[in-house]
């Protein structure tokens, strides 16, 4: 009895350090050695047929550490269309910020500017929305091939046109998904932040609890005139652009995962298999679901009108990112975490305790049997080849 008070007593206390600290943090796998080889065919399948021509580069506005630029590039892939927020000083470090869904961008636009105005340069390569459309059912492979080629040829112009040596990248949400995808296929991404992403994408559809995914599903089976269990057979047999073929190919020392234990949008089980699929890369844990994880920024407020702040006194994951990258370019440290850190140490070590690196969690939401998938060596060679 008194042994089972006292493990209550503790339940309580690390339960209320995680209300109070409002996320925690767990370790990469000890074990992970790197990941596996690209297999030549993938290489080959997001091979461009040539290299990027003209562009055009118009300034935009202009801000006191940083100015921001749009850039059009003439690709084989179609014009690529990219906001580029360059710091004043000269950097050999690029951070790309995939976008949501399209749109306006508030969110990525925020995050460029964020860590351009403290020293790192980033960019936004900008999406249309043909994806969402329910008429380009049949294509959704080709659109999301396009959309990696657009982000490397959009590497290939920074290298040539900007010098840059050196590059990560940020997603939230969809743009999670397309990190995984990109840098799974393009080693030039090296360090990579994915937030509130996931893997799987036929079941994610299936799962997630976003009326949009409900509504696309629902329009594409009335157009094509299928049922459910065919639009999903359809979509697993013709989507090879998704995570759970690319994210292994990630290094995950070399990565930042960041869920949120509440989110039903992209359900967390599914950012809990990304996490397994890439071999367990550091994974901070919001206690939020999909959208309030975004009071962790200061791109939504809790006092409106004005932006910010949000769940935190500061930029939380911005200030996570920034730290980051700045050890992985070997800028320095950020050291505005600190006082954090140390309030959630207590939160942090019982989280490693659980985790046992990565299968705790997985076996509590009923996915303890989940294999992390890497494909048969003969997987690449199957897949077709798109004309560009």
């Amino acid at each position: 009895m008194k042994v089972a008070v006292k493990r209550e007593y503790f339940g309580c206390f690390i339960a209320l350090l995680v209300v109070l600290s409002g996320c925690f943090r767990v370790s990469g796998g000890g074990e992970y050695k790197g990941p596996p080889i690209r297999p030549q065919a993938l290489t080959n399948y997001y091979a461009s047929s040539g290299s990027y021509g003209n562009y055009s580069a118009n300034l935009v506005e202009q801000k006191k550490r940083f100015n921001r630029y749009h850039i059009v590039v003439s690709t084989p892939a179609g014009p690529v269309s990219i906001e580029y927020f360059k710091n004043h000083q000269e950097s050999d470090n690029l951070v790309f910020v995939f976008p949501v869904l399209g749109g306006k961008n508030i969110i990525e636009n925020h995050l460029a500017s964020y860590f351009a105005d403290r020293g790192i340069d980033s960019a936004v390569v900008l999406r249309n929305n043909e994806f969402k459309d329910p008429s380009r059912f049949d294509s959704l492979e080709q659109i999301f091939r396009k959309n990696v080629l657009s982000d490397r040829f959009a590497i290939d112009f920074f290298e040539q046109e900007f010098h840059k040596k050196h590059f990560g990248s940020f997603g939230i949400s969809r743009g999670a998904i397309n990190v995984a995808m990109t840098a799974g296929i393009d080693p030039r991404l090296k360090y990579n932040i994915m937030a509130l992403g996931g893997t799987d994408i036929p079941d994610l559809f299936r799962d997630s609890n976003q009326k949009r995914i409900k509504k696309y599903v629902a329009s594409v089976m009335a157009e094509k005139k299928i049922s459910e269990d065919k639009f999903y057979k359809v979509l697993r047999a013709e989507i090879k652009t998704a995570p759970e073929n690319t994210a292994q190919y990630i290094d995950a020392r070399n990565a930042l995962l960041i869920l949120a234990v509440f989110d039903k949008t992209v359900p967390f089980e599914y950012g809990l298999r990304l996490r397994k699929q890439m071999g367990y890369p550091d994974t901070i844990f919001l206690v939020a679901d999909h959208y309030t994880g975004l009071l962790y920024t200061q791109t939504a407020s809790i006092i409106p009108p004005r932006l910010g702040p949000g769940y935190f006194p500061f930029p939380y994951i911005e200030q996570e990112a920034m730290s980051f990258y700045r050890r992985k370019f070997k800028l320095g440290s950020n050291w505005r975490l600190l006082p954090y850190k140390i309030i959630q140490t207590p939160v942090n070590l019982a989280a490693e305790a659980f985790f046992s690196v990565g299968d705790g969690l997985l076996r509590m939401v009923g996915e303890g049997s989940y294999q992390r998938k890497v494909r048969a060596p003969g997987f690449w060679e199957k897949a077709p080849l798109y004309e560009q």
